[in-house]
C-alpha cells in the first residue's frame, strides 16, 4: 500500500506542478475566477500547516480568501478539495473540437497523450504551493483518496473522449461501435500508465529532468511497449 501512495503521489505530484497551456483562451471572467481559487487554495495550505487539518474550516479559508462561505462551494465540493486543489476539469465538445484542430495530423496516441497532460497538468504552478501541499500529503496520507475519487469521476468523460479521438485515427475504423468503449479505456489505462511511469521516471532524478520532456518520454514508452507486444 505504501508503495501504491507514493507513485500516486507522485503522479499529483505532476498535476500540481507542471505548466501546460490552456486549452481555451482565459477571459476576464475566467481569470477572475482563477484568482479566487487560488487564493482560497493558498488560504486552505497555509491554514493547514500553521493549525493543523483539525482546525480546518470553510468559515476561516473564506475569511482567509476574503469570500464568502457560500462562494466557496462554487469552486470547491469540500475543505480537502480546497487543500489539493481538485476540481473536475469539464472536457467539452467545444474543448474536444479545438483539441482535434490543434492537433490535426498526430495520431491517437500523442493527441490523446496532449489531452490528457492538458487536462491533468491545468492546476497551478506555484512551486511554493506545490511544496506545501507535498508537506501535507506526507502528513496526512488519506488524503490521496481525494484524488483517486477525482479520477474515478473523470473516467467516464476521457472514455468518451478517447473514443472521438479514436473515431479519426484509421487504425479503428473498422472497429464495431460496440466495441469502441472497452477499447478506449484500454488504450486511456495504457497512457495514463505510461505518465505514471514517465513521473516515477522523474521523481527518482529528484526532477532534475527538465519537465517538459515528459510528455514526450510518456509517448515514447508507450511506443516502445505496444511495439514490442506485435
Amino acid at each position: 500500500m505504501r508503495e501504491r501512495n507514493s507513485s500516486f503521489a507522485q503522479f499529483c505530484r505532476l498535476c500540481n506542478y507542471i505548466r501546460v497551456n490552456e486549452l481555451q483562451p482565459v477571459g476576464l471572467r475566467d481569470r477572475k475566477r482563477q484568482e479566487t481559487r487560488s487564493r482560497l487554495e493558498h488560504a486552505a495550505v497555509d491554514i493547514v500547516l500553521r493549525d493543523g487539518l483539525e482546525h480546518l474550516t470553510v468559515d476561516a479559508m473564506s475569511e482567509l480568501a476574503d469570500v464568502s462561505p457560500r462562494t466557496f462551494f462554487n469552486y470547491f465540493e469540500s475543505k480537502e478539495d480546497a487543500i489539493l486543489g481538485l476540481h473536475d476539469p469539464e472536457i467539452t465538445d467545444e474543448t474536444v473540437t479545438q483539441h482535434l484542430s490543434g492537433t490535426a495530423g498526430s495520431d491517437l496516441i500523442e493527441s490523446l497523450m496532449g489531452l490528457l497532460f492538458s487536462v491533468l497538468g491545468s492546476s497551478i504552478g506555484d512551486t511554493d504551493l506545490h511544496h506545501s501541499r507535498m508537506t501535507i500529503l506526507q502528513q496526512h496520507p488519506q488524503l490521496l483518496r481525494r484524488h483517486m475519487a477525482q479520477m474515478n469521476r473523470m473516467l467516464e468523460q476521457l472514455t468518451a473522449t478517447t473514443q472521438t479521438l479514436m473515431a479519426r485515427d484509421p487504425r479503428f475504423a473498422d472497429v464495431d461501435a460496440s466495441r469502441t468503449a472497452p477499447m478506449a479505456q484500454v488504450v486511456l489505462m495504457v497512457c495514463g500508465g505510461s505518465i505514471r511511469a514517465a513521473v516515477k521516471e522523474w521523481a527518482e532524478a529528484d526532477g532534475k529532468a527538465p519537465i517538459e520532456e515528459l510528455e514526450q518520454r510518456a509517448i515514447t514508452l508507450v511506443r516502445e511497449v505496444t511495439e514490442r507486444l506485435r
